[in-house]
């Protein structure tokens, strides 16, 4: 478990301010040109998903895809949060 601190420190220094800390949960909203390109994204972050055995919460609004990240198992974030979310920004860099 990462302590708030760390959270910010990570954010900060490895996700690059690009993602939230909110209600618990590392946050970040992506908007593509259409459905399709954000399904595709989407496909792509499940692949990521499984090869690090961590799921985000995917919310899916036509063009928007809002991706939620928390270590469920112990109510908190941890670095798998923060390794998930360096992969989706690779997944966003490739597609952008």
């Amino acid at each position: 478990m990462l302590s708030n601190e760390e959270i910010e420190k990570s954010i900060t220094e490895e996700l690059d301010n690009k993602w939230d800390f909110k209600d618990g949960k590392l946050v970040k909203s992506f908007k593509f040109p259409s459905f399709m390109n954000a399904i595709y994204f989407v496909n792509e972050v499940a692949k990521v998903a499984e090869r690090l055995d961590h799921h985000p919460i995917i919310t899916i609004n036509w063009k928007t895809v809002k991706l939620s990240l928390k270590s469920f198992d112990v109510d908190a974030i941890t670095k798998r949060d923060i390794a998930l979310a360096k992969g989706i920004m690779e997944i966003e860099k490739k597609n952008t």
